[in-house]
């Protein structure tokens, strides 16, 4: 975030994310967006996080219709065999995802939405492969032990220890933390007076 004034306004409490978009020196503030998730029987996981980036667009928009800056929101799960893993309920769940994500490639799906004044919205989905490490106990039980699983998709997380979990990755790193950036950059220059792109 800047001091300049804010060309938009990013709803989201996740921290990463705040650092992330501040790394492309466009003009932000945060601010807050309660709202719950809400998975729907035997949706995709692509169609989720659209749809829930989306709702959460639309969410601030009316809670605040005073507001007249375009609105940065996003949406992040683990697709695995076709099936959203979205934040674990607590560390016995994180540990049979950890069981049955060992050995195979999953996808962290990150879907961004911008609202804007107009009403209306730019969606982009943006997948990145991993794969993780064959099962070893020790490994992955001491990765639980962090914590780092809480409150996060899948239950790790990549630019901290859970690292440790990866053999590859192919695609975006920033969309595995949470926000694309080159995706992002490429929304907010075509809809934003960034400074050098006129």
């Amino acid at each position: 975030m800047t001091d300049s004034a804010p060309l938009l306004l990013l709803a989201s409490t996740s921290p990463r994310r705040e650092a992330l978009l501040a790394t492309l020196g466009i003009p932000f503030r945060v601010v807050t967006n309660p709202w719950q998730e809400v998975p729907l029987p035997r949706e995709k996981p692509t169609a989720q996080a659209r749809r829930l980036s989306r709702e959460k667009a639309m969410h601030f928009a009316t809670a605040h219709p005073e507001n007249s800056l375009p609105v940065l929101t996003a949406d992040t799960l683990i697709s695995f065999r076709g099936r959203a893993l979205n934040k674990p309920t607590d560390s016995d769940q994180a540990l049979q995802w950890y069981r049955e994500l060992s050995g195979h490639h999953h996808q962290v799906l990150t879907a961004v939405t911008l609202w804007l004044p107009t009403r209306r919205l730019a969606t982009r989905v943006v997948l990145t492969s991993i794969r993780f490490l064959p099962w070893n106990e020790g490994l992955y039980r001491g990765y639980l032990e962090t914590g780092e699983w809480e409150g996060v998709a899948g239950g790790y997380r990549v630019q901290e220890s859970g690292i440790c979990l990866v053999d590859r990755i192919h695609g975006s790193w920033s969309n595995v933390v949470g926000l694309p950036l080159a995706e992002v950059y490429g929304i907010l220059s075509r809809h934003l007076p960034i400074p050098g792109r006129q």
